[in-house]
């Protein structure tokens, strides 16, 4: 079956154009690999779209390896630029129209994933570098969205576009701690160390391995609760009943996106003519600065939103941690017109928001994990309730993790591991015909598959930081990536088990490598740093492949095509999360006002206070001048045990402590923002009695008022960040170009 004529005239006006910039570039001299290697793809792309048929599964495939080969081979050559970003696009259309999937993995739900997902990442991104706690809003929405106008909705599409879209923005938040961090621990070498190119290969060696450590074990995890999965498979499941909720959304994403434009416009308007860029980011400052910009009010619908997603609870408790850093300000600072990032590094508060963390690492190790979800039995017995009126999914059974046929499964594993015929015999089958070969199996992969990913992962850090250094000479020790990686796994399955039990990340194992990497390696800040950071990516891609294994379950979507989804989610999360890193980084740098990155803060302190007390010497004591160190201690380990008493007490209440600790490392003017989503979300609260039961979808029957409100700032949520993301992105294009 040849292409549609339409697609033809496309691709050919596509790749005509394509070539043509090539070649102009290539005349005004600049001869490099990446500009003559886009040439010859281009021109294969034009003929190819002429003569050729359509993609089957293995072309796509080698069509995706050789997208990721070219990039990263310019990338690493130092030759990426805008050239390459056309030619890799080039190859990426040409899959897209010359390919033929199947559903669920259709072409619309493929591009419509690709959309959210860029949409969603940025979202990740901005979230953790404004206020150091993602949370993931709106991506089954905008996938109904853009789905329904197209065609008929479909869950199954919609659990495709949410595996895209939240693995690319899992992805990219899982390495974000090291570029902020650098930036503001080591500014001397920030500019020539975080390059596209670093932020690139972090994220995407991290990515691609992680995903297939904790595959093998999938039969583990897929008949835990799943507290925080099961909500999003039943909005999936339900939205196609709800004939208002694209209206809804529509109306909120619109809202937001004329505002935020209208916003853009004006400081575009008032800087033109200037030296220094018009900033309406924060109110009274943008109008008079008297002020710092950090003091007043946000000007963000989607920080305002946030806030009602958050809760009015966890919304109080952040703004009594921005009131506590505000008097600081004015006690300790004098009220001084000073920048954020300065104010943020006084040891008092970074002792207070340490006592606060502490507070929350033993209540874990010591409790187990805080448990906000229902106590099982009763969350059993509602899910099953629930399945079993919508007839979506089977109910969730909560079995006791060990059984008879234990002894047989570990003879398995045990064959599997160790017998290098079979391994030999099982690659041949693999590579032969990898669909064939995941139904013999019924989807499960061989554990050594995981073992594999995780050498071929230490052999290349070893090789980018220790024998090449690829970046600036930055080196890491061969032994930390021989050490760290196998404990990354052990931890992964931990934090696994925690994800899937309780809803909550707590995987404390990977970090604990830091502690004798400081001591012992004497490695620099910015070694330690990427190091911990890619051992925390490992985890988290793998994490992002359990949690939409399960939420494919749940929708009726199967796993060797939820695979294919998160794979492109990561490719994604490589490519565009990491450009947009790296614009933000350009434009506005880290740990301002604009892009605090409190957790990169609290990160790069603890790293620094390991150092110090290596070499001992008390971290912090250096910024009381004419105090005693002795004195200077006790002063500062006063704040951390106020921290700290302050994080238990709020445990014990049921509240949130890192609530605490986020509030004082965010801006005050953040935190007023999100007190108007907060006070939403408590008026609306108000109106729903605690006994209200929803039905099958999610919505309360007398109360629908509620759930109006939850997608139509959403849709605000999406809104801001739509016009952003193409504000970044149009930057990053005029930058390259």
């Amino acid at each position: 079956m040849k292409k549609p004529k339409s697609n033809r005239a496309l691709l050919l006006g596509l790749y005509i154009a394509g070539l043509f910039y090539a070649l102009v570039v290539l005349f005004q001299g600049r001869i490099d690999y990446g500009v003559i290697t886009a040439i010859i793809i281009e021109t294969t792309l034009l003929v190819g779209s002429l003569i050729t048929g359509p993609l089957n599964k293995k072309g796509l495939a080698l069509l995706c390896l050789g997208i990721v080969l070219y990039v990263s081979l310019a990338t690493l050559l130092g030759t990426f630029s805008e050239v390459v970003i056309m030619a890799a696009g080039g190859l990426a259309v040409y899959g897209f129209v010359a390919s033929e999937p199947k559903f669920p993995l259709t072409k619309r739900a493929l591009g419509t994933g690709v959309v959210v997902g860029v949409v969603m990442t940025f979202l990740g991104i901005y979230l953790a570098l404004k206020l150091g706690v993602v949370y993931f809003v709106g991506a089954e929405l905008l996938g109904f969205l853009i789905l329904t106008l197209f065609g008929k909705y479909t869950p199954e599409e919609n659990a495709v576009v949410v595996a895209i879209a939240n693995s690319s923005s899992m992805v990219s938040i899982g390495v974000l701690i090291t570029f902020p961090a650098i930036a503001i621990f080591q500014p001397s070498i920030a500019s020539s160390l975080i390059t596209y190119q670093f932020i690139a290969f972090v994220t995407g060696t991290s990515a691609i391995f992680g995903l297939i450590l904790m595959v093998p074990f999938r039969d583990r995890f897929m008949d835990e609760p799943w507290p925080q999965v099961l909500p999003q498979a039943e909005c999936i499941n339900c939205l196609g009943a709800d004939v208002n909720a694209k209206r809804t959304v529509i109306a909120g994403l619109g809202a937001a996106a004329s505002w935020t434009a209208a916003t853009r416009a004006a400081e575009y308007i008032v800087s033109s003519g200037t030296e220094s860029p018009a900033s309406f980011s924060s109110f009274p400052n943008a109008v008079s600065p008297i002020v710092p910009d950090w003091i007043g009010i946000n000007n963000s619908p989607l920080i305002a939103a946030i806030g009602f997603f958050v809760g009015w609870k966890r919304v109080l408790i952040m703004a009594a941690g921005s009131l506590i850093s505000l008097v600081i300000w004015l006690t300790l600072e004098g009220a001084a017109f000073i920048p954020f990032g300065e104010h943020l590094t006084r040891p008092e508060i970074l002792y207070l928001a340490l006592g606060v963390f502490a507070s929350i690492i033993l209540g874990d190790v010591f409790t187990g994990g805080t448990r906000d979800e229902l106590p099982v039995d009763e969350f059993e017995r509602s899910v099953n309730q629930k399945s079993a009126e919508t007839n979506d999914a089977q109910g969730v059974v909560i079995e006791d993790p060990h059984s008879p046929s234990e002894l047989e499964r570990l003879m398995r594993l045990r064959r599997e591991l160790f017998s290098v015929k079979a391994i030999k015999e099982e690659i041949r089958a693999m590579l032969s015909d990898p669909s064939a070969y995941l139904d013999s199996r019924k989807g499960q992969i061989p554990p050594w598959v995981a073992i594999i990913s995780m050498l071929i992962f230490m052999a290349i850090g070893i090789f980018a930081f220790w024998i090449v250094r690829l970046f600036s000479g930055l080196q890491i020790h061969w032994l930390l990536f021989v050490i760290g990686s196998p404990l990354a796994l052990v931890s992964a399955y931990f934090t696994a088990r925690s994800i899937s039990e309780t809803g909550m990340l707590a995987g404390y194992i990977s970090d604990t490598v830091a502690i004798p990497a400081i001591l012992f390696f004497r490695l620099s800040f910015a070694a330690i740093t990427t190091f911990m950071t890619m051992l925390g990516a490992l985890q988290d891609a793998a994490i992002a492949v359990l949690v939409h294994l399960k939420l494919g379950s749940l929708t009726g979507v199967k796993g060797k095509d939820i695979l294919k989804a998160v794979f492109v989610g990561a490719l994604l999360g490589t490519s565009v999360g990491s450009l947009i890193t790296y614009m933000i980084f350009l434009t506005y740098g880290f740990g301002g006002s604009d892009f605090p990155s409190p957790a990169a803060h609290l990160f790069g302190f603890l790293v620094v206070s390991l150092t110090g007390l290596g070499n001992l010497e008390i971290p912090g004591v250096d910024q009381l001048p004419n105090v005693h160190p002795y004195l200077g201690f006790a002063y500062l380990f006063a704040f951390g045990v106020i921290g700290f008493l302050a994080g238990r007490e709020l445990s014990k209440r049921g509240m949130s402590p890192m609530s605490l600790a986020v509030g004082l490392l965010i801006p005050p003017a953040t935190t007023v923002t999100m007190l108007i989503g907060g006070y939403i979300d408590y008026r609306m609260k108000r109106e729903v009695p605690v006994s209200t039961e929803l039905d099958s979808c999610g919505v309360t029957e007398n109360f629908p008022r509620y759930e109006r409100v939850s997608r139509l700032l959403s849709g605000v949520v999406a809104g801001e960040a739509i016009v952003t993301v193409i504000w970044v992105l149009w930057s990053a294009i005029s930058f390259f170009a």
